[in-house]
């Protein structure tokens, strides 16, 4: 998956919401420059693994909400987790993933 421990306690962790400054949010509140975050995607996906939301690096790190909504049908390990049932949705705001 990534190098953020997005699989972990037997499940994938999803942000269960866009966090206030997500890439996938309109407008580029992160500051990205042109066609980063389309990179980053693309490079994603290519590798089937994923984008970590940037406001749960560390241990308690979760797909970004965005990036699973656009393409988690594009990367095998995470249709997998959606048919097996492995999925668990975690608040990027919450103190469970800081």
């Amino acid at each position: 998956m990534s190098d953020n421990p997005v699989y972990r306690d037997g499940v994938i962790h999803v942000c269960a919401h866009k966090c206030k400054t997500c890439i996938y949010r309109p407008g580029n509140l992160m500051y990205l420059e042109e066609g980063r975050k389309d990179r980053m995607e693309a490079e994603a996906v290519a590798a089937e693994s994923v984008i970590p939301c940037h406001r749960t690096l560390g241990p308690g790190a979760a797909i970004c909400r965005g990036y699973w909504d656009t393409q988690w049908r594009n990367v095998f390990p995470l249709r997998l987790a959606v048919a097996t049932g492995i999925v668990k949705e975690l608040d990027p705001d919450s103190k469970e993933v800081m």
